[in-house]
């Protein structure tokens, strides 16, 4: 089968254009994309952990193994009081708890901001005191293109981006005789489409 000379040339550009549309779709996936295939190959360890030291617990909660992207995220930290008085002081940076945690596909940490010090905190025997993460949008601003807008589509997120999330959680406090109090906890979680 013989073609026209302009059928050839139209041939041509449509094959062109054809493969600049795949390149463009295959090759600019943004940093927020992650499909559930890519969640597969991670597995949920631990939705709550809790450590201890002196006498005091420090407990690391994800009410959810598995979250849907549209979904609030649930997580907080509680620590209690064990010893033998009826409370304590406790003195620490703007909050007691500290809620880093990174995204394992992707590679990016997300930090947590503390904003003030010198706080104090009574804590009564046996009942624990609590408080949830909340977005606080610090991030490392000479960070890959990626990873910023990664960051700033996260802080303007009410809900988070598919991925696995990995919580480092900590109390660090200090009591009256100056004694000081460290715990760490590890949690994970997915959010899925």
């Amino acid at each position: 089968m013989m073609r026209k000379r302009g059928e050839i040339h139209s041939y041509k550009y449509f094959i062109a254009f054809t493969a600049i549309l795949i390149l463009l779709f295959s090759g600019c996936s943004s940093p927020m994309q992650i499909s559930n295939s890519d969640l597969e190959k991670y597995n949920v360890k631990k939705k709550v952990d809790e450590n201890s030291q002196g006498d005091f617990v420090f407990r690391l909660v994800s009410e959810k193994q598995e979250y849907e992207a549209r979904d609030n995220v649930k997580v907080y930290g509680e620590i209690t009081y064990v010893g033998d008085k009826n409370e304590v002081d406790i003195h620490h940076s703007s909050s007691a708890m500290l809620f880093p945690m990174e995204e394992k596909i992707r590679g990016f940490d997300i930090g947590f901001t503390v904003n003030e010090i010198a706080m104090t905190t009574t804590l009564k025997q046996g009942k624990p005191y609590r408080e949830e993460y909340r977005k606080s949008g610090n991030y490392v601003e000479d960070g890959s293109s990626d990873y910023l807008d990664y960051m700033e589509k996260f802080s303007e997120m009410d809900s988070f981006p598919p991925g696995y999330y990995v919580v480092h959680g900590e109390t660090d406090f200090s009591l009256e005789d100056q004694e000081r109090v460290n715990i760490k906890a590890t949690i994970d979680f997915k959010v899925v489409e």
